[in-house]
């Protein structure tokens, strides 16, 4: 239930300037609260960047790719590209009982979509999902290009006080190929 992120940052890991990105970063998400759901601090790693390795995780390393949920009573870690997700520390897992399904599950990318396309239900990624998803990632490249903290002002679309970021974001386009 993550909609917009209140404030993003970036941060370059190694060289950057106008011609060249760095090759990896780290980018800081802060969502609010959402009904009587807390705040949530997402921070993303990327070009082979990974947090420091939980303590819980014991001698076993972090994967090269995955995701790592922290909560107040332990971790939960998701391998690769969706991955099975496990408890941390792993022998959490033997006192675990898995709720019931909330989500319908996914007959996998392509065939949700083809399903939807041929009048059946929504994909699980939707556009609306995407979208969501794909605002989060552009917001960080302006964070990341800017060199600044950046407080989303999602309802109209701009980061507070940052004009360029506006420049950014919204491009020029030709006469003719205006968006309105």
């Amino acid at each position: 239930d993550l909609a917009e992120p209140k404030t993003i940052e970036a941060r370059p890991a190694g060289n950057m300037n106008d011609e060249i990105a760095p090759h990896g970063e780290v980018c800081y998400y802060q969502f609010g609260p959402r009904g009587d759901k807390p705040a949530v601090r997402v921070i993303w790693y990327d070009g082979g960047l990974k947090p420091p390795c939980p303590d819980e995780m014991g001698s076993r390393p972090l994967p090269d790719r995955g995701v790592l949920f922290v909560g107040d009573k332990g971790m939960l870690l998701a391998e690769g590209a969706g991955g099975a997700p496990r408890l941390v520390p792993f022998e959490k897992t033997r006192e675990y009982k898995k709720p019931a399904p909330s989500l319908p599950r996914s007959k996998g990318h392509h065939r949700d979509w083809l399903d939807a396309c041929k009048g059946g239900p929504a994909a699980s990624a939707n556009f609306d999902y995407g979208a969501r998803l794909t605002e989060l990632a552009l917001l960080g490249v302006a964070s990341l290009r800017t060199g600044k903290k950046l407080v989303w002002d999602a309802a109209n679309m701009k980061a507070i006080g940052e004009p360029e970021v506006d420049a950014i974001l919204r491009g020029t386009y030709r006469k003719g190929w205006e968006l309105t």
